[in-house]
């Protein structure tokens, strides 16, 4: 994680989540739109999305985990929300330990 943010854009910040490297940057979803019968197809840019990316370890030695949260009115998700949603699912994941 240390130093992704530089690759991830402009809007990406880096900080510590749970005690592990972590860094929230913006994206953006994809629209698919289809009929069952095959026409009528159409894709285009989604909504945003917020994503919050945590290292395995706070060693940062390698491999993450990431959260994504995208709003269905369009709206950008709110980082306080990111943040508290990754804390609460994060440490339910296999291969998450809780050691940090």
């Amino acid at each position: 994680m240390t130093g992704s943010a530089a690759l991830l854009g402009g809007g990406a910040r880096q900080r510590t989540v749970l005690g592990r490297p972590a860094v929230f940057y913006s994206d953006r979803t994809i629209s698919i739109n289809f009929r069952l019968d095959g026409s009528d197809t159409d894709s285009g840019p989604g909504v945003p999305a917020r994503a919050l990316t945590v290292a395995r370890d706070a060693e940062d030695s390698g491999g993450s985990f990431e959260v994504v949260l995208w709003r269905a009115d369009g709206g950008v998700p709110d980082d306080t929300v990111l943040l508290r949603v990754a804390e609460k699912v994060l440490p339910t994941v296999p291969g998450w330990a809780a050691e940090g």
